[in-house]
């Protein structure tokens, strides 16, 4: 087990195996993550205290957030409250930080109708943008912790196979900022719910409900569309053309155990499995190490997800041209509430 993927385990509560070096680890990230945490506090205090500005718009802004390091489906959920909108004739401005360059090459992708502002001052990205286009909300991506804009409605995603990992705030753990902060939340909704047992689901929310007791919730999936070749998007390919197949698969996202879950249930067989960290870009000699794995394992195919495609389509194209698994947010309950609230902020934050 490399240093990486311990590191990893730990934070995500799953067993280590690692003696003392695993226990000086834990220390040294406890010791770390004290600090992280007060770091949070005061910069959550400088806003709330208006030593730092907070920045309001004439549009309905509707933060889309998370509480942990990644994986819970914010780009989905982007792409999914985009098209709701862009379906009733608005058109949605989404902000990003664009730290993610995936993420915003894939929201460029699939939603040419919304402006799409990338960039590290989101503040200037939006003004530039309204000065010079007709736009009707802003969706402000990766949201809950940014504190400079103001906001109408406060989505929060938590992801249901590992809510909160140990517990610990980063990097000890994969809590952004503590769980007490859930009480700002106007909304959470609990994605890949399909994958855990009812019991783990309801409990979940008890815990949640601690922390805020009259939020509504909402219940997603991530469900497959299709499958298509990197060579060429456009052509689908259906997901049963691949069921009971030898296939080779990698990642580099915040949740691999959901896409591993995802594939097993569409019938996949997967003999070879590379997990790499979120973001991951991957390097012409990886690429080729998987490519030789596949061979090796007499794999009769490579796949991979759309995030990890538009990250490097190019290098990843050339070297494996794997299928590419194309998926979408579904709200499997309380999608007619989420709606109901999303017109409802969308009315009562507009201004202009």
């Amino acid at each position: 087990m490399t240093v990486r993927t311990l590191v990893r385990c730990m934070a995500e509560n799953r067993p280590t195996s690692g003696g003392v070096f695993c226990f000086l680890l834990k220390s040294i990230f406890n010791f770390a993550s004290f600090f992280y945490g007060k770091g949070v506090q005061i910069h959550r205090l400088l806003y709330q205290k208006n030593i730092f500005k907070t920045e309001s718009f004439e549009k309905t802004v509707i933060s889309i957030g998370n509480l942990t390091w990644g994986g819970t489906g914010k780009t989905p959920m982007v792409e999914y409250i985009a098209n709701y909108f862009i379906t009733r004739e608005k058109i949605p401005m989404i902000l990003a930080r664009g730290y993610g360059k995936d993420e915003s090459k894939e929201l460029a992708n699939k939603l040419p109708a919304a402006q799409l502002g990338i960039g590290s001052d989101r503040v200037a990205v939006a003004k530039k943008i309204l000065s010079k286009s007709s736009i009707d909300m802003i969706l402000l991506d990766d949201g809950f912790q940014h504190w400079r804009i103001k906001r109408d409605f406060d989505i929060v995603l938590i992801n249901a196979l590992n809510p909160f990992g140990n517990l610990s705030i980063l990097p000890r753990g994969i809590l952004r900022e503590p769980m007490s902060s859930l009480s700002r939340a106007s909304f959470i909704i609990l994605t890949d719910t399909n994958l855990v047992p009812r019991k783990e689901t309801d409990f979940l929310k008890e815990k949640i409900r601690t922390f805020n007791p009259p939020v509504e919730f909402a219940e997603a999936c991530h469900e497959p569309v299709c499958f298509y070749r990197a060579d060429s998007p456009h052509k689908q390919i259906p997901l049963d053309q691949l069921e009971g197949k030898r296939m080779t698969v990698f990642s580099g996202i915040g949740m691999p155990r959901s896409f591993q879950m995802i594939l097993n249930r569409i019938g996949v067989k997967s003999v070879r499995n590379f997990e790499f960290d979120d973001h991951h870009m991957f390097l012409s000699r990886e690429l080729e190490d998987i490519r030789k794995e596949k061979s090796l394992s007499r794999s009769e195919g490579s796949i991979t997800t759309e995030k990890d495609y538009f990250r490097c389509p190019g290098r990843i194209t050339q070297i494996l041209n794997p299928y590419i698994l194309k998926i979408h947010m579904r709200l499997i309950s309380g999608e007619e509430e989420f709606q109901t609230r999303l017109d409802s902020f969308f009315e009562e934050g507009s201004h202009g």
